[in-house]
């Protein structure tokens, strides 16, 4: 398929579909989001709603503890361990009554106080408001489920909600009951317990304060609930006293901090939030109509369907002005590039203007031309690396050396001594050996033994003239080295280093060193050195179309060359690797080479 199909192909794929599944995508997800958003408010508004609520509750537990030392509570108390037949002890009994109704006053939400003695006396104080609460006797309230529990509180209030406890708090009308033990203030001991009941109406106004006064669009109602689901208040009124369990399947009471969710409740898609408050398990419950949040839902899809259109025209002028031209472009280099297959390396595009089109024709002719250098490049270094393996397989034979080492085997011969040609016969099947090697890289000892063996060999042929020292580390021998490297830089040291030098003078010596990723090898000797001219032909090296007739011939008398080794390290081991040399006339010469830690196929 042409590009031209694919780009209308992709712009229906990749464009048209996607946006108009956007469209849909985004009218099915509008109410999760909104579910998500109005999550959010909620949590909010139960979070200021539980802050006030237990502000509220903290300032009653403040008032509690003032009272409980107070004399209008502790007097009343004391009283009870005097004997009831005193008429001054009634009169003292009916005075304490009075003073108690001081703590009435104390805050508007405080309705009844009542004081168990220990002997089972009861003092009252309340105002009067129109309510169903009888206290019961202190022997019943001995034998009630909650009785232990104040007891074990110790003095901290025991908090009893609304419809929780309706034989011991009442139900007409529900109230808040706090219970708790009185100390005495001079011995610590239990002096009896006081319950206290407040009114609701303050907690209901925070409440009804965050519903909406709009009653054509109802908001959001509220509930307090005990830990067992049981409707404690509600803002409506209308549940008080029943399980919220009848009106959900969920259980919001069951919820450790907050938690939101869509579901239906008593029978009306809505969004049910329950935030815990810090007080006894309860949990403060907010229930909110699904059908309230739809008029912005519809808003929302109205802009999503704007939307997409303008996109969708937006998309096509975009594919028509814009796309089109691009795709010519390309098809041009397309073209070009095939004649590029072909082999046509002078092939150049040519563009007009200033976007990125002008940009990938500039490439297309710079990668062209990149090509073509790297092909010439290519030529030159096999022509180079073909002209080594021709030196290499030069050097492997070396009649002139073979010729001199058997010479000095028969003088040997000759003078009777059959350990010295014994010695001479092992090293020279040493070097012949390495050097007929099938592999181009051998092992690190295998190269050591073999310029090892060569040097033997040239000390006694040169009787003595140079000695020579191997500084090679164990852990060297399990990599590997391009065959024949070291022996044709000790033969540049001994043909042209030691000239004019005398017995035992000259000095070699080769030293390994093992790096994180690499060996260094140094061959150092004391010779004459070379001058500058000599070192900027090395460095430079010769070209293979200035090569003379008789380079073969120079080849064979100075062994594969320095040269010809850099070479070979360079082409093998690439650009990184390599040889550098260090010499100045009379100071000798020191040859550095670098190449990666491996274990090759000689290994």
């Amino acid at each position: 398929m042409n590009l031209r199909p694919k780009l209308m192909l992709a712009f229906i794929s990749l464009i048209i579909i996607p946006m108009i599944g956007l469209g849909i995508f985004s009218f099915v997800t509008s109410e999760s989001l909104l579910e998500k958003k109005y999550s959010d408010q909620s949590e909010i508004t139960l979070r200021a709603i539980g802050g006030n609520i237990s502000y509220f509750f903290r300032e009653l537990d403040q008032l509690s503890n003032g009272n409980v030392i107070s004399s209008e509570v502790q007097d009343p108390l004391r009283l009870s361990e005097l004997p009831m037949d005193d008429p001054g002890t009634l009169i003292r009994f009916t005075q304490a009554e009075k003073e108690m109704s001081r703590i009435l006053f104390q805050h508007p939400a405080v309705s009844y106080v009542v004081l168990y003695a220990k002997n089972g006396m009861m003092f009252r104080s309340y105002r009067n408001d129109p309510m169903s609460f009888k206290p019961i006797s202190f022997n019943e309230l001995q034998h009630h489920s909650l009785y232990d529990d104040v007891i074990k509180l110790g003095g901290k209030p025991l908090w009893i909600g609304p419809h929780e406890q309706r034989d011991l708090t009442g139900v007409n009308p529900p109230l808040f009951t706090m219970m708790r033990v009185v100390k005495d203030l001079e011995s610590f001991n239990d002096l009896g317990i006081i319950v206290t009941q407040f009114k609701m109406e303050e907690v209901i106004s925070m409440l009804k304060a965050f519903q909406n006064p709009d009653a054509d669009s109802p908001g959001a109602r509220y509930f307090i609930l005990n830990s067992r689901g049981l409707v404690m208040l509600d803002s409506n009124k209308r549940y008080d006293g029943h399980s919220i369990d009848n009106y959900t399947n969920s259980t919001p009471q069951s919820t450790e901090t907050y938690k939101s969710s869509r579901m239906k409740f008593d029978g009306v898609d809505s969004l049910v939030s329950s935030y815990q408050l810090d007080r006894n398990g309860w949990v403060l419950l907010s229930v909110q109509p699904w059908n309230s949040l739809t008029n912005e839902n519809i808003r929302f899809v109205q802009w999503i369907g704007m939307i997409t259109i303008l996109g969708l025209l937006s998309a096509v002028l975009f594919n028509v002005f814009f796309v089109n031209r691009v795709a010519k472009s390309i098809i041009k280099v397309v073209r070009k590039m095939r004649l590029v297959e072909q082999g046509l390396l002078d092939i150049r595009v040519s563009a007009q203007g200033k976007d990125e089109t002008v940009l990938l024709a500039n490439s297309f002719n710079s990668m062209v031309e990149r090509i073509g250098d790297l092909l010439s490049e290519v030529r030159r270094e096999q022509e180079r690396k073909q002209h080594a393996e021709m030196m290499l397989m030069q050097a492997q034979i070396k009649p002139h050396f073979l010729f001199n080492t058997l010479e000095s085997i028969n003088a040997l011969a000759a003078q009777n001594e059959g350990g010295k040609i014994m010695l001479m016969v092992r090293r020279l099947s040493n070097l012949l050996r390495t050097s007929m090697h099938h592999s181009e890289e051998i092992g690190v000892m295998q190269e050591v033994e073999h310029v090892r063996s060569y040097l033997e060999i040239q000390k006694y042929r040169f009787e003595e003239l140079f000695s020579y020292q191997l500084n090679v580390p164990e852990e060297a021998f399990e990599f590997s080295i391009l065959k024949l490297t070291l022996q044709p830089l000790v033969e540049n040291s001994i043909q042209h280093g030691f000239d004019g030098y005398e017995d035992g003078q000259g000095l070699i010596t080769i030293d390994v060193t093992v790096e994180l990723q690499h060996l260094i090898i140094m061959v150092s000797d004391n010779g004459i050195g070379m001058n500058h001219e000599v070192l900027h032909k090395l460095s430079d090296g010769y070209s293979p179309s200035r090569k003379s007739h008789n380079e073969a011939e120079m080849g064979e008398r100075r062994g594969l060359g320095i040269r010809n080794v850099a070479d070979r390290l360079r082409i093998h081991y690439g650009a990184g690797y390599g040889m550098m040399i260090c010499s100045s006339e009379g100071y000798g010469t020191t040859i550095r080479c670098i190449i990666p830690k491996s274990r090759g196929e000689g290994q």
